[in-house]
């Protein structure tokens, strides 16, 4: 912006020299184009361009118009700018793609293997516990995950994540108590920090895609909203993919659908022996083909991390030194992820991210034991969990695209109510052998739009409601309630009845839409009062 061609602007009755003029207007443009991490000169007002730049008896004007200092200019849409090349700024739909990828090979193996687990390891509920113990080491994970970012950076972490998954899916190779709990606990250390750096890579994308598009500071939970959609699109296709792929393997052998018929199937099926579902079992053969085909996934989705990813900058509070030594960073990390538990904000939001999760757990493990396996075979269980993952990946691209028009409260609203109506559904709903495995797939489908609208939301409202210096912090907090949840799930799931977790997702999903309403009144607040 140039400064203003004003010729009747006078200083002792003598006109301002145009060759001072032109060399400001050439020095301000010069520095706003400039791509620096200072503050770059910005153009003046026209009080100041209408009399302040001559020279007068004892002062040092004319040194500060030819080089004005920050205290002279004017910060016009200072808040709004988004000229400035942020800190981490890294080639968005290049570090997009890498990262859908990623997580699209190694989840489609993790997702079916889970969908399976309560099914195929069922002997002492082996497959249900060996997950409660994961997600249960995954909450130690996430206090540790903030200072392993500082040490081994967001890719590193991505990076070890994934190859506990592949150690995870050989181990089921030969699943038996002592090989299958230990591998699952280092898996949950390993796995603590993956939705921490998922989520810093995602806001990354977001901010450098502003800068790339040059759009104001204010469209930036729309950026992130619009990516967090891309992603978890991607993330919930992971159900599509991973499960067509054990579907169509496992229903390469035929099964003796007799042993259904005495079946009682529902919520209301507890973990007494004398209540598990009995189905016909795959062959260990056609199990090795399968975790075979599984593991290749897990390597594909680790080489991408590891030729794919840029390197993230680290964002260092104000006034922290980069050469802090492992006991400084693990004292300020661990204390504010524990702090986080504990933040006002972030205990408002705490229950809502609890019920999502108990419900999410829920059709991942318990339904597909209690219902589809239990009313037409396990090889029925992939195609069921297709349609949750249809369903959300396609409600995660469109819905999150139109939350610019409809707003974000009108989405969560959505999103919680179609939650609660699923769960009265189950509680209510007793499936038999006569029942078509095309009717086993609404629920899940119904599971999937909620999770499609609630899960790129809640990332986005956490985004936008922390600073960036906590985000790391928030988002490793929000992934440690989340897993307390699946480990809280599976428990009860594993020593009560699926109703009794479908109760608890229920029972948690009052103070978590009290929360969240009083978040978002709180944050209109304040946006009004900035």
């Amino acid at each position: 912006m140039t400064i203003r061609d004003d010729t009747d602007m006078h200083c002792s009755g003598k006109l301002v020299d145009e060759s001072i003029r032109k060399t400001i207007n050439s020095t301000v443009q010069r520095h706003n184009n400039e791509d620096s991490d200072t503050d770059g000169y910005e153009s003046y007002d026209d009080n100041v361009s209408g009399g302040s730049f001559c020279e007068s008896p004892g002062t040092d004007e004319k040194r500060s118009l030819m080089q004005p200092s920050k205290f002279e200019t004017l910060d016009i849409g200072l808040e709004d700018s988004n000229e400035q090349k942020p800190e981490d700024y890294i080639s968005p739909w290049r570090s997009c793609i890498a990262l859908c990828a990623a997580f699209i090979f190694t989840y489609s193996a993790f997702e079916a293997i889970q969908s399976l687990q309560s099914s195929l390891n069922s002997t002492g509920h082996l497959g249900e516990l060996s997950l409660s113990i994961l997600y249960l080491f995954v909450l130690l994970g996430c206090f540790l995950a903030p200072v392993c970012a500082r040490l081994i950076g967001h890719k590193g972490i991505l990076c070890v994540s994934f190859f506990g998954h592949l150690c995870y899916t050989c181990t089921n190779f030969f699943p038996t108590w002592a090989t299958l709990l230990p591998v699952s606990a280092v898996q949950g250390v390993l796995t603590g920090g993956l939705g921490m750096s998922q989520s810093v890579f995602i806001t990354s994308i977001s901010t450098s895609y502003n800068h790339y598009k040059m759009l104001p500071k204010s469209r930036l939970y729309g950026t992130m909203s619009f990516f967090n959609g891309i992603f978890f699109c991607c993330f919930k296709a992971t159900h599509i993919t991973g499960n067509v792929l054990s579907s169509a393997i496992l229903q390469s052998k035929s099964y003796n659908a007799s042993v259904l018929k005495e079946n009682k199937c529902g919520a209301m099926i507890c973990s007494g022996f004398e209540d598990t579902p009995d189905f016909d079992r795959p062959s260990r053969q056609l199990i090795n083909i399968l975790f075979g085909s599984f593991a290749l996934c897990n390597s594909i989705g680790l080489a991408i991390t590891l030729f794919g990813l840029p390197h993230l900058k680290n964002i260092i509070k104000a006034g922290k030194k980069k050469t802090e030594g492992f006991y400084e960073v693990l004292k300020e990390y661990t204390g504010g992820c524990s702090s986080m538990m504990v933040n006002s904000k972030f205990v408002l939001l705490a229950p809502s991210i609890m019920a999502q999760s108990i419900m999410l757990m829920a059709m991942f493990t318990g339904y597909p034991k209690t219902f589809v396996s239990c009313a037409v075979g396990v090889q029925w269980v992939g195609y069921s969990m297709v349609s949750l993952g249809t369903a959300s990946a396609l409600t995660a691209l469109t819905a999150n695209y139109l939350v610019r028009y409809t707003g974000r409260m009108l989405q969560f609203a959505a999103g919680m109510g179609i939650d609660v109506s699923t769960i009265v559904i189950l509680l209510v709903w007793q499936p038999d052998s006569t029942t078509s495995p095309l009717v086993l797939m609404v629920a899940p489908a119904m599971a999937g739009i909620a999770q499609g609208i609630l899960q790129p939301q809640q990332q986005a409202l956490i985004a936008s409601v922390f600073p960036k210096e906590e985000l790391p912090s928030a988002f490793a907090a929000a992934n440690g309630v989340k897993c307390f949840a699946f480990s809280v799930y599976l428990f009860v799931a594993s020593t009560a009845c699926f109703y009794h977790g479908l109760a608890l997702a229920l029972g948690l999903y009052l103070p978590g839409l009290l929360g969240y309403a009083y978040t978002e009144i709180r944050e209109r607040r304040e946006g009004r009062e900035r």
